[in-house]
């Protein structure tokens, strides 16, 4: 028989277990395939593969799809390995029984099984079938049993079943799967919490800042927007591990301050975002009324900003107000006050300040696993301590006394770990340098940049604006005063 007047067929594959997902499995069955179709004269127009990892809608996409191209294609053979290959659920179980009843030159060809199922099949033949369905779902529900139970202990213990968000890793200490901050993306992911407060930061800029500074997903690929504003939703930065609607206290190590976290959660869901239709004035909301406390609203006349504040108060009736375009040349000027003479001296304290950040995050780091390695070895001996009294290899007496002692040890620890993992969490020195540099830089970089950009300069080297008599009274942060003074104090700079 020729190759055009075979019948058509098209084959579903699927691996039984993730340990198979190696490649074999899956071409082993194509290959049982392509030999079935050969010897029963039929033409495998294609083989639609299922794995096991894919989260079940995928794996119900996936299954859609064969069904789909076999109605599309008018193909009335469909092949597979065996029958739990093929239907792990009652739906697939459904959705197979109707096709077949549709149309009776329908045929599944389960191969190893030896069975064909149609339409007009023995009622021996649908009985063989679904127990073997009844068979299939119950491994499935039995493997899902046996994982939540792993879960459910899992997470009593403190720790998250699945991946981790971004800035995390998975490791393996002692044969547990446990989570710790990953060193080459936790500072990003720090940075970005910190960025999305800025003025003129969202969602969306965050995803472009991430995928700029190549933090990536397992597969390489950059985050989505949607995966970035779950990320900075997360409770697990802050020691709370959200899983199956529920949440756990976690023991992982935390590396986003809470204040930080709840402050971005403010943002997020505090209302909508500044959408600037027709006036965006430079010194939005930044400014208060040295009389009242009231903030500054600005008004376009004539092509300038003018700024006031409500004037309820009558001593604020009288005070002038302030354009916008004469404040902006006041700052130009404290910004190149900022400016060191001595390029040298500025390179030294840059220089000075990264070399202490490098040394006190290593120290602080590794300081942090040694105390934590303590702390695993202290609960194992506990836990071991514990099964000698249970065994009856030491008395009642000797395991009070023992256990007393290690959970004093315990708690010195956990002490020090607390006091280390926050020395690691609020270490300034990446700030301090990077403020530094933005003092040299600013006022070059503030007359090209765009409003919301150099609103975010002010916010970094000004602590305060306060509206007088027509003026405005303007504080340098408490950094770049030092910097404003020129009297680059080591211990000021470095902060000894």
């Amino acid at each position: 028989m020729t190759m055009a007047m075979r019948e058509t067929a098209v084959g579903i594959a699927r691996v039984s277990s993730k340990d198979q997902e190696d490649g074999y499995s899956l071409d082993s069955q194509e290959n049982l395939m392509n030999t079935y179709g050969d010897n029963h004269n039929y033409r495998l127009l294609k083989v639609f593969k299922i794995a096991e990892s894919a989260s079940k809608a995928k794996q119900r996409k996936v299954f859609r799809e064969a069904m789909k191209f076999v109605e599309e294609h008018g193909v009335n053979n469909l092949f597979v390995e065996k029958v739990d290959r093929h239907a792990r659920n009652f739906h697939d179980a459904v959705e197979t029984h109707d096709w077949l009843m549709a149309n009776e030159g329908r045929k599944i060809h389960f191969i190893k099984d030896s069975i064909v199922l149609h339409k007009n099949s023995r009622s021996q033949e649908w009985l063989n079938w679904g127990i073997r369905v009844v068979m299939a779902k119950n491994y499935v529900d039995n493997l899902r049993e046996e994982a939540m139970k792993g879960w459910t202990e899992k997470l009593a213990q403190g720790w998250m079943p699945g991946v981790p968000p971004p800035g995390y890793v998975n490791v393996t200490v002692d044969g547990k799967r446990i989570q710790v901050p990953d060193e080459s993306t936790w500072r990003i992911v720090k940075e970005m919490f910190e960025l999305y407060l800025q003025p003129g930061q969202s969602g969306k800029t965050i995803t472009k800042e991430m995928a700029l500074r190549g933090v990536r997903t397992r597969k390489g690929r950059p985050y989505v927007h949607g995966r970035v504003d779950e990320m900075l939703t997360n409770p697990f930065y802050v020691g709370i591990i959200r899983w199956d609607g529920k949440e756990y206290p976690g023991k992982q190590q935390t590396f986003i301050d809470r204040t930080l976290w709840d402050r971005v959660q403010e943002k997020m869901h505090g209302g909508r975002p500044d959408v600037y239709k027709k006036h965006n004035p430079l010194f939005k909301n930044l400014i208060t009324c040295s009389t009242c406390n009231g903030v500054v609203t600005w008004q376009l006349q004539k092509g300038r900003y003018y700024g006031a504040c409500q004037r309820r108060n009558p001593a604020c009736k009288i005070k002038k107000t302030i354009r916008e375009d004469r404040l902006e040349e006041t700052i130009q000027e404290l910004l190149d006050e900022l400016v060191c003479p001595s390029q040298e001296l500025i390179d030294w304290a840059i220089e000075q300040l990264e070399a202490k950040k490098e040394t006190n995050s290593r120290t602080h780091v590794d300081s942090l696993k040694s105390i934590n390695a303590q702390i695993d070895r202290l609960v194992r001996m506990d836990g071991d301590l514990y099964d000698d009294k249970l065994a009856g290899d030491i008395t009642k007496d000797i395991y009070q006394a023992k256990h007393s002692s290690f959970m004093e040890q315990l708690k010195d620890l956990r002490t020090k770990q607390t006091t280390l993992e926050s020395k690691v969490n609020k270490n300034d020195l990446p700030q301090r340098l990077a403020l530094l540099k933005l003092t040299q830089m600013a006022a070059e970089l503030y007359q090209t940049r765009t409003i919301t950009q150099k609103r975010v300069i002010l916010t970094k080297l000004f602590s305060s604006f306060t509206y007088g008599n027509g003026a405005v009274s303007v504080n340098y942060s408490k950094f770049a005063e030092v910097i404003a003074n020129k009297s680059l104090k080591t211990k000021e700079i470095l902060g000894r």
